[in-house]
């Protein structure tokens, strides 16, 4: 059974997921190396992430620009503000990520603080478009660590004192995995409602 991938926002934006039957014009030029670039990141980031065309970038590019501008504005921030919670996760020592995961996070941000890109910061309405873009279609890549690391926050708030007041990533995992297993032990037992004693000898007597 096929699952959509994880995403930043509630809704994804609307690339199309097969070729537009003829070209699109884009509300801005799009540069071809421009948008290999793009592509070569994103599947560095993410290698099971679709490739982008100028046609699917010109058409969301369409559609933003169709819209409102506080939502415009939000659907970006949507997904931009993110960023805030993995640059906190990279820089928390108790949780200590794995060094591959932390480049390709640092690498997610430096595109997104660039000006000059796909499509440049300073172009009205749909300057962000492709940092949220690149957000987006990365975001799989993250899902997972950032949800363990949730966890992990609500995991240290709960603990207290404990460990020291400094629990840390093998702390949270010990402590995840000995609770789920005490949990199947306490699923076994109540699914057991009865006890097999055998049978009764010399029947029941009362005294």
């Amino acid at each position: 059974m096929r699952h959509d991938p994880p995403l930043p926002a509630g809704t994804p934006l609307p690339l199309p997921r097969a070729p537009l039957p003829g070209p699109v014009e884009a509300p801005v030029p799009l540069d071809a190396t421009a948008i290999a670039e793009f592509n070569d990141l994103l599947h560095e980031l993410h290698p099971d992430a679709p490739h982008l065309d100028h046609d699917a970038v010109a058409s969301v590019a369409q559609w933003l620009q169709s819209l409102p501008q506080p939502q415009a504005d939000a659907l970006l921030q949507a997904r931009l503000g993110r960023l805030s919670e993995l640059q906190a996760m990279a820089a928390d020592p108790d949780w200590a990520i794995e060094p591959a995961l932390g480049k390709r996070i640092r690498r997610l941000v430096a595109y997104v603080d660039r000006e000059r890109d796909l499509i440049p910061d300073d172009v009205p309405r749909i300057g962000r478009l492709d940092d949220a873009l690149l957000v987006e279609l990365a975001w799989p890549m993250v899902a997972e660590e950032l949800e363990d690391y949730r966890d992990f926050q609500r995991f240290r708030e709960e603990s207290g004192a404990g460990f020291g007041g400094h629990p840390r990533r093998e702390d949270w995992l010990r402590t995840r995995l000995e609770e789920g297993a005490l949990w199947e032990q306490l699923h076994r037992v109540r699914h057991q409602h009865y006890v097999d004693y055998g049978p009764l000898e010399g029947g029941l007597r009362v005294v």
